[in-house]
């Protein structure tokens, strides 16, 4: 099977989609995973995308994670292992695109996330 790229970014609008016919597409923006070797992802990814679902790339934080109040002072420390760095790549069928561009006017990969939360699947990486 083979898969179309399509770059978005925050700018990006249903205009950036229209040719394509119901495929499956590897989609890149701005969050892209910063630092390594894109090509290795992407074939993982593709080894464990399903049609029906969408697989995007994830990571442990590695940072420290506070919370903080309305006036910016710490008031918790949070378990950074409770969360997640999501970045793309992600492969996905251009329906999923489509659906969410009649939903949202600009490219936004949390709204996409949201948009298509029962549907998402990730690729999680233990490496730092």
């Amino acid at each position: 099977m083979s898969y179309k790229h399509l770059r978005l970014n925050e700018k990006s609008t249903a205009d950036s989609i229209k040719e394509f016919d119901n495929e499956s597409l590897v989609i890149f923006d701005d969050q892209c995973i910063p630092g390594v070797e894109i090509e290795d992802i992407q074939r993982t990814l593709l080894e464990n995308y399903e049609p029906e679902k969408i697989i995007l790339y994830a990571k442990h934080i590695t940072d420290a994670l506070k919370k903080v109040d309305n006036e910016g002072y710490v008031i918790e420390n949070l378990e950074r292992m409770g969360y997640l760095e999501l970045y793309t790549p992600l492969v996905c069928r251009s329906e999923y695109i489509e659906n969410y561009f009649k939903e949202f006017e600009y490219w936004n990969l949390n709204k996409f996330i949201k948009l298509n939360e029962g549907k998402v699947e990730f690729y999680l990486t233990f490496s730092t």
